[in-house]
């Protein structure tokens, strides 16, 4: 973290430049406005460097040429490329001539890049370089780029401003064919895709002022680039600032001639100009802000994590349409493809569910459109029902390999189960549904495609299971539960709890709208084939499904069947045993299916998802015993361990969770952390504030507190908004009470161990919970 300067509580500052450490520094100043992606790599950097300069649009993927096999988000053409001559020797910081002085800012509040260079060419002309960049949250299909370079010698200068085709997507290629125009103003790239093809338009304009005569050139130097090239003789003081604007248009969202798309943006944004659309921008930021913040007073650490991961998701955030969701690295990066998991609905999606439930149900949304995709994979595998998809993409179609990893040793493709045995991924989306539903009593939820999707999950599991006439019960065999390294269990406690869980909220959803809407109640059964004898087989599987219980003398969970029959050693002790570093660590080759030693938490993340049903005492039992046998190789895993802790009142642990999970990102813990956020990491830290620490909670009967909150002795305060059926509550949290503020025009009850209470409109309510 001594990388980085926090300034005024939202603005992250670097002040050394490390070239070998930029494929991570770009994602800690990426910029994102839910359409796009962009990258926080400098302007003079080629787009040919691996995993540094990247730009991506939502929902846009393609099945690439080249190495990689996988569809993934492609790296769209480079706008951003600006490069810099000063007497005809590059402007190279990281490579050649001195750097005198350098910052790099994150402003969080603004969603603006700010960068400044002085740098010393070889011959010794000193030039100063600053650089403003934002993807406008106004205007989605817009960058802006405002570059300004002044000098302190006299010095020829030329400066190429480019978009550039020739852009770095790791193993792959993905466009097939450029097309290139130069007309008036503009340069314009437009690039198609392999497959679907999909067409990527994309315009820059120019807008220059200069102390001295600038000459414009245009060139198109390669079948993938075109540019603008500005010379000038600048003499000791003088400066050039040119402003380059750039729209970006595709074929899936969007309809008509992308060239007349762009360049119709292009002329009202130029119409409003810089400071307007920029204020614009701002004021959007300002309103994100207002309904998304945290506030922790007494910990710097702290508030720059939350205010980082809270940033970082708001950016990638699809305000606009539900037809996309937040990718497991948002919009920052290209690992795991560009693709949706898991990650969203049960890490990410909460922050939008309390605070901005509009984006939460557009969220959501996207499991109804890509429902038919998961009822083709179930249907594939032999089951009924949606078996959602653990990696999905535009159309809800399984994208994850049965083979995703390679034996290092002999090369020899291992077989991998994340895509036909991960079963929880479908529970887990109505699992977030429920959840959504509690917070908002949105209704119209259910009638709009949440009700077909809690159906059709539902289904899914009734087909799954199978009947053990021994037990006299229903169980789930074979199955691959969050922990990734025991493959092929049976009756994995998170998955077996959820999936009962999705089948008693089906039935619930559909008694809900059997007696409040009978019409769309009936509508919905005819359109899914659903008839009553089928329920009654739900309620059966619903009561009779086994969820592993606690121990009535250990108060243990087993994760799974035979679970403790396992060996029991430290993780240190199994990883040494790996045969290979490369090697898949889970699974028959690996060390870990034989132990009790787990990737990630498992019972531990069943225990906060499911905290009503569990008491205090298992709770504790089951973190102490599973705590030092995880190996929390994945980012999903800390953040279970911080709510947990908090639940059973050891807060130093839960503050040790919290701070890895929301540093995650900057400080660069973990695997792949140079592509792109961990999205799922930093969602886990807004809920450690305020499911954790705080004990809130939105319930269908008010915001609730599961018993009074335990935040770390050295903050002062921790205040935050969260939204109650459609009214906004300002809550403040100290080390000795809860004060809670009606913003809104309706009532809002409040329950804590004490009792109910009802807050009227504008109401200020205090709970003093300790003396």
């Amino acid at each position: 973290m001594e990388d980085y300067d926090f300034i005024d509580g939202y603005i992250i500052r670097e002040r050394t430049y490390k070239p070998e450490e930029e494929s991570a520094k770009a994602t800690v100043f990426a910029l994102a406005n839910g359409y796009m992606g962009l990258r926080g790599a400098g302007e003079e950097l080629p787009p040919t460097i691996p995993g540094v300069k990247g730009c991506y649009i939502n929902g846009i993927y393609d099945t690439p040429q080249g190495k990689l096999t996988e569809r993934e988000f492609p790296n769209m053409p480079d706008w951003t490329l600006i490069q810099l001559w000063v007497d005809r020797e590059p402007f190279d910081p990281a490579n050649m001539g001195e750097l005198l002085d350098y910052s790099r800012e994150l402003d969080m509040r603004e969603g603006v890049m700010r960068r400044h260079v002085r740098w010393k060419s070889p011959s010794g002309k000193v030039v100063q370089v600053e650089s403003e960049r934002f993807l406008s949250a106004s205007h989605l299909h817009v960058g802006v780029i405002r570059y300004r370079l002044s000098v302190e010698q006299p010095v020829h200068i030329e400066l190429r401003s480019s978009i550039d085709g020739a852009v770095n997507n790791r193993w792959a290629y993905h466009f097939k064919r450029f097309t290139r125009r130069q007309d008036g103003e503009e340069d314009y790239l437009e690039a198609e895709t392999f497959e679907p093809g999909y067409r990527i338009g994309v315009m820059a304009r120019h807008e220059v002022h200069a102390s001295a005569p600038v000459q414009v050139e245009r060139d198109d130097p390669t079948d993938r680039c075109v540019q603008t090239i500005f010379t000038a003789d600048l003499q000791a003081g003088q400066a050039i600032e040119v402003t380059k604007w750039c729209a970006l248009y595709e074929s899936r969202f969007s309809e008509g001639d992308l060239y007349s798309l762009c360049r119709a943006e292009l002329d009202a944004v130029c119409a409003m100009g810089y400071e307007a659309l920029k204020a614009e921008h701002v004021d959007c930021w300002r309103r994100r802000w207002e309904a998304s913040d945290v506030c922790i007073e007494g910990d710097d650490e702290a508030q720059m994590g939350i205010r980082f991961a809270i940033f970082h998701l708001l950016a990638a955030a699809p305000y606009h349409d539900d037809r996309i969701s937040i990718p497991a690295r948002g919009l920052q990066g290209q690992d795991y493809y560009g693709s949706i998991f898991w990650d969203c609905e049960i890490f990410v999606l909460p922050l939008f569910t309390y605070t901005q439930p509009q984006v939460a149900r557009n969220i959501l949304r996207y499991r109804y459109h890509t429902l038919a995709g998961a009822k083709r994979k179930a249907q594939q595998l032999g089951f009924q029902g949606a078996y959602y998809a653990w990696q999905s993409q535009e159309t809800g179609d399984e994208q994850c390999d049965l083979y995703v990893f390679t034996n290092p040793i002999t090369g020899e493709p291992i077989r991998s189960y994340f895509a036909d045995e991960q079963i929880h991924i479908s529970a887990d989306i109505v699992y977030a549904a429920w959840q959504y539903y509690q917070a908002t009593g949105d209704q119209r939820f259910w009638l709009e495609g949440g009700a077909e999707i809690a159906v059709e999950v539902a289904r899914f599991f009734v087909s799954r299971v199978q009947w053990e006439q021994e037990g006299g019960r229903y169980v789930l065999r074979s199955v691959l539960g969050p922990d990734e390294y025991h493959e092929r269990v049976n009756n994995n406690a998170y998955t077996n709890a959820l999936a009962r869980f999705s089948i008693q909220k089906a039935l619930e959803v559909l008694d809900l709208l059997r007696e409040k809407y009978p019409q769309e109640c009936a509508s919905l059964k005819s359109a899914t084939g659903l008839a009553d004898e089928e329920l009654v087989r739900w309620r059966d599987v619903a009561e009779k499904l086994y969820v592993p219980a606690p121990d009535p003398q250990t108060h243990l969970i087993p994760q799974f069947d035979g679970y403790f029959n396992l060996r029991d050693e430290p993780v240190d002790e199994t990883r040494k045993r790996l045969a290979h570093p490369d090697l898949h660590p889970g699974g028959p080759l690996g060390p870990y299916q034989e132990t009790q030693n787990i990737k990630q938490a498992d019972v531990v993340m069943l225990l906060y998802l499911l905290r009503d049903r569990y008491d205090t005492e298992t709770k504790l039992a089951n973190w102490r015993y599973y705590e030092p046998r995880t190996a929390h190789d994945s980012s999903l895993s800390p953040m279970a361990y911080s709510l947990v802790a908090a639940d059973v009142g050891m807060v130093e642990w839960a503050y040790k969770y919290f701070l890895y999970t929301a540093h995650i990102d900057l400080a660069s813990y973990g695997p792949h952390w140079n592509l792109g956020i961990h999205a799922a990491s930093l969602g886990g830290a807004w809920q450690a504030v305020v499911n954790g620490f705080c004990q809130l909670e939105l319930t269908r009967e008010g915001i609730r507190f599961l018993k009074p909150p335990v935040i770390p002795a050295h903050w002062k305060r921790v205040e935050f908004r969260v939204v109650w059926h459609g009214q906004p509550v300002q809550v403040c949290v100290s080390g000795d009470s809860v004060s809670l503020s009606v913003l809104g025009d309706g009532t809002v009850p409040v329950l804590t161990p004490e009792g109910r209470t009802v807050l009227s409109p504008g109401e200020r309510w205090q709970w003093r919970y300790r003396e």
